[in-house]
């Protein structure tokens, strides 16, 4: 389409025809080889399919990022995992949660639609969990409507148009979040995850709207239990760290109360959650950015100490390791990679964060008179279209070298 709509454009400057289809020749039969870039500086790591070696049960939660999403929107990376990992057997129904404020028990404050997917022999059954929080900020965003508006739009060049409509819509998103005092789109994962944890598929209804309130010692129960995955996108990738920290301190809470932390099924328990591995797929990562404007954790600058088994904290951990892997687009303005300074100081050393950064290129470069362009807004979006990116959460980076994919077209650096 890109090629497309620069050839139409070329024609229209020129106002020559011939030039038009000289142009539109060699751009038609340049089939270049992919040279697009993809990095891998990290440690190996499972994916999806490793997991179902251990439990023929897998759950996938999805969190948006910045911009408007109605529910549906995983449907693309959904179904081009299910076509990775051979799952072709859908639920004919998808099960939606019209999730509720725990803290005034009435506002909506988002929808979990919840999908089944398995193989022909059932060895394999995945249970994909879509988030999608946006009726917290379409109220608020609704004031740069105008903007947009037929007041303005003919003013503008189109594409210029085009791009405002998209900023207007994702700019606001990062500033709703850090300044919701309701907590409300938190509030909305914290409420997915315990929808996740506390049932199974047979257990959830088809439609429901009710409030989760599975209390926070069998969460954690429930979640030494269940193999997950989480993929975030851009905003998602704060959301649901926030979240996850939100789970350290209450865990770090029970083990500080003598009572309970005497308890043989509490003691049990922290000790299995302590022996338990977790990955984030982080597309289009944002950490850094959305970091600025908010607080430490509590527990920061001691990676060593806690997640060493040397280290004087080691038994105070809250997970064994937390695998962060933030895929990112140098030509994507909205996403960035996570330095090991980052890590150190902004991430709660408890939950053993270790990271993997991939470095990869998602939209193509075009030259348009001799000047190489990527269109920002795809390098952005379109991760969940991406074969590479697909492998990587599919089939992990454990058997790189046995991945046709990724072994021919990614470089993986390894660290010790």
């Amino acid at each position: 389409m890109q090629k497309i709509l620069l050839i139409l454009i070329m024609m229209s400057l020129s106002g020559c025809a011939s030039f038009g289809r000289g142009v539109a020749e060699a751009l038609l039969n340049d089939q270049k080889e992919d040279t697009r870039q993809c990095e891998i500086q990290g440690t190996p790591l499972p994916g999806i399919n490793d997991m179902f070696k251990q439990n023929k049960v897998v759950k996938v939660m999805m969190v948006h990022g910045v911009g408007t999403h109605t529910p549906g929107y995983a449907t693309r990376i959904r179904e081009n995992l299910a076509k990775s990992m051979g799952l072709n057997v859908f639920s004919r129904r998808d099960k939606n949660i019209v999730l509720i404020d725990p803290d005034d028990k009435k506002t909506e404050i988002g929808n979990l639609r919840v999908t089944r997917m398995q193989n022909e022999t059932g060895t394999k059954d995945l249970i994909f969990y879509e988030l999608s929080w946006s009726i917290n900020t379409s109220t608020q965003k609704r004031i740069l409507d105008y903007d947009t508006s037929g007041l303005y739009e003919h003013k503008r060049a189109a594409f210029n148009h085009t791009m405002k409509k998209f900023l207007d819509d994702v700019i606001p998103d990062p500033e709703i979040y850090v300044t919701d005092k309701n907590n409300h789109i938190l509030n909305a994962t914290k409420q997915s995850t315990c929808w996740m944890l506390s049932r199974s598929w047979e257990q959830l209804e088809p439609n429901k709207k009710q409030i989760c309130t599975v209390s926070s010692y069998n969460q954690i129960k429930d979640l030494t239990r269940d193999n997950i995955i989480f993929i975030t996108h851009s905003l998602g990738s704060k959301i649901l760290m926030d979240s996850l920290t939100d789970i350290v301190n209450t865990v770090a809470a029970l083990d500080e109360q003598e009572q309970i932390k005497q308890r043989a099924d509490v003691r049990l328990i922290l000790e299995e959650l302590q022996n338990k591995e977790m990955t984030v797929f982080m597309l289009a990562n944002q950490l850094p950015l959305l970091q600025i404007a908010g607080p430490q954790p509590q527990v920061t600058g001691q990676i060593p100490s806690y997640c060493s088994k040397k280290g004087k904290n080691y038994k105070s951990r809250v997970f064994k390791r937390i695998n962060i892997v933030a895929f990112s687009d140098p030509n994507d303005l909205l996403s960035y990679g996570l330095p090991q300074e980052f890590v150190d100081n902004y991430i709660d050393s408890r939950m053993c964060p270790e990271v993997t950064n991939v470095n990869i290129n998602i939209a193509e470069e075009i030259s348009v008179f001799g000047a190489g362009v990527v269109n920002p807004v795809t390098a952005h979006t379109e991760y969940d279209n991406d074969d590479r990116v697909i492998e990587m959460i599919a089939n992990g980076t454990q058997n790189l070298k046995d991945n046709e994919i990724l072994s021919q077209r990614c470089r993986f650096t390894y660290f010790k």
